[in-house]
């Protein structure tokens, strides 16, 4: 439901369009699934359903309404036609990926999705800003080196203390915001979004906790941050973790690894595919997680806690306990959560949540921990990774 004036202020948006006024910087909009644009969207000007006014992607956003562009969405290669994300990534000295490659594969993650456009395409531009340390392709005006701080703590507090004095509050209706750093709170866990959904999140792999990070885990922690961002969560339909149905890189089974395709590569964006509840007290290894999940191998634990990844398509027979053989009415944790239940999976490009926070105009840009739930509080840290790196489930 929008408030009265919320309501009033988008039709004011969609009158604003319609008579060629750029920069509507009071607009509220709503949050939307990626799969459509919602009636009420598209009625206020948001043809694409991506948080941004159309008068803002064709000409321009003037932020405090004085007739002057302050965020030029044109030259940074908006449509309004087609989704478009963009964030402003700052960083410490060392916690920047080193090269561009990583940019283009988040980029990619992003392109490749089979999210539908008014235009026709699929998939979402995501823009990237490095500033100049983004070379000619990254750089988009924003992207600063921060001053280097080993510990964030308090993260919320920090974080914001950092986003203030480094991001441009102009942008805060366009932009997302994120931070390349160390540690907080003294977790040495691998990231934080604060909220679900929201507009700011850090990534965190730094020498603090002595972390040893490649290209992979920093491309799977921006996007698995991004996604908490945007609304996903790391069970998909609860926060459950480690589901074997879940095919996301939300999910900490596949966070730094990413989802093995059939063909063994590794796929780090969101899940496409939904595969079937599967009840951990009467699993039929005969089909394993069904015809959806053809596409994809995945990983599940033995009753011993180890982890086991498949080496055929998960669609055939999966040995949930081990045993060495297929048979059905099996009861086995195969997400060794302590409990045997049922576990569903969700495709979280249909559920991504546009316009978190300050993005589409709708919040101060100020981080918040309401929306987030105790249970998502933990993300995967340094002892979570060396456990896992030897096929054994953390315990929490």
């Amino acid at each position: 439901m929008i408030a009265t004036s919320s309501r009033q202020r988008l039709l004011a948006a969609g009158a604003a369009l319609a008579l060629g006024v750029a920069g509507i910087g009071t607009a509220t909009l709503l949050a939307s699934p990626a799969s459509a644009a919602p009636a009420s969207l598209a009625a206020a000007g948001d043809t694409d359903g991506d948080g941004l006014l159309d008068s803002w992607e064709t000409q321009g956003y003037d932020a405090n309404g004085d007739g002057v562009i302050d965020v030029n969405l044109p030259a940074m290669g908006a449509d309004p036609n087609r989704k478009d994300l963009f964030v402003e990534m700052d960083y410490m000295q060392g916690r920047l990926p080193s090269s561009t490659v990583a940019f283009d594969r988040m980029v990619n993650v992003f392109a490749t999705a089979p999210v539908s456009n008014p235009n026709g395409t699929t998939g979402i531009t995501l823009h990237l800003d490095a500033g100049t340390a983004g070379g000619t392709t990254y750089n988009l005006g924003g992207g600063n080196q921060v001053t280097y701080d080993s510990n964030l703590s308090p993260a919320l507090t920090e974080t914001n203390a950092l986003k203030a004095a480094n991001f441009d509050s102009k942008r805060a209706a366009i932009f997302y915001y994120m931070l390349w750093a160390d540690d907080y709170d003294s977790s040495c866990s691998s990231g934080n979004a604060f909220a679900l959904p929201n507009d700011t999140f850090i990534v965190t792999m730094g020498p603090r906790c002595g972390w040893t990070v490649t290209q992979d885990m920093q491309v799977g922690t921006f996007v698995h941050e991004f996604g908490h961002t945007l609304g996903l969560k790391h069970g998909g339909t609860d926060n459950g973790n480690y589901k074997p149905n879940y095919l996301s890189v939300m999910n900490y089974s596949f966070q730094f690894s990413g989802v093995p395709r059939a063909d063994g590569t590794p796929y780090f964006g969101y899940s496409n595919v939904a595969p079937a509840t599967l009840s951990e007290t009467n699993l039929n290894e005969s089909v394993g997680l069904g015809s959806l999940a053809s596409g994809w191998r995945t990983t599940y634990y033995c009753p011993n806690g180890t982890a086991k990844t498949t080496t055929t398509p998960a669609s055939q027979p999966i040995d949930w306990n081990c045993n060495g053989t297929f048979t059905s009415g099996v009861s086995t944790d195969i997400n060794n959560d302590g409990a045997k239940g049922s576990i569903s999976a969700s495709n979280n490009w249909a559920e991504i949540q546009f316009g978190g926070g300050a993005v589409g105009g709708s919040g101060s840009g100020t981080l918040s921990k309401s929306a987030k739930t105790p249970t998502d509080e933990h993300e995967l840290t340094k002892a979570d990774w060396d456990q896992l790196r030897v096929g054994v489930l953390p315990s929490h």
